[in-house]
């Protein structure tokens, strides 16, 4: 019967899987050992005297650059309908000239970010089909503990957007 298999080939491929059938089970081995820790602490974030706060940082993903003249909408929300607190624009950081709640401001609740993307991509002059994909995008959250500094970016284009909360 011929081995299609040649020894030296079989003794290869009989020692990789040994090999690799060991670092499993040693990694399989330290993974049950071992105490996983987040990346970040799950706390506050602090900052040695700075007063918590809201800020955001808004990102242009199309082009790949700070949103700068980005309208945006700040609200508080009270029973389900946004009550503007205050109308910005994004400066050339993607952020704004300070931030949107701080010190006595800075109150637990439910909050909106309106983005008018439609508004800054033909302000910025970029083709795209008309009517637009996306408009106004809200963006809601909230705040619940006022010992917390939040910080929001928010990452948009003309057919996405994502936002995460950072510290």
């Amino acid at each position: 019967m011929n081995d299609p298999i040649a020894p030296n080939r079989r003794q290869f491929v009989m020692g990789t899987l040994a090999l690799a059938g060991g670092l499993l089970v040693a990694r399989q081995g330290l993974a049950g050992t071992a105490n996983p820790q987040p990346a970040q602490a799950a706390g506050p974030i602090s900052l040695h005297g700075v007063s918590p706060r809201l800020t955001i940082h808004i990102l242009d993903t199309y082009s790949g650059s700070a949103a700068t003249g980005l309208q945006v909408e700040f609200s508080r929300m009270e029973q389900d309908r946004p009550v503007l607190l205050q109308t910005l624009v994004i400066n050339q950081n993607g952020r704004t000239e300070a931030p949107l709640l701080i010190d006595d401001s800075y109150q637990a609740g439910n909050y909106q970010l309106l983005l008018h993307i439609d508004d800054y991509f033909r302000m910025k002059g970029a083709r795209l089909p008309s009517p637009t994909f996306l408009s106004k995008v809200p963006i809601r959250f909230a705040i619940n503990d006022t010992a917390e500094r939040l910080h929001l970016p928010v990452q948009f284009g003309p057919w996405n957007y994502g936002y995460y909360r950072g510290s």
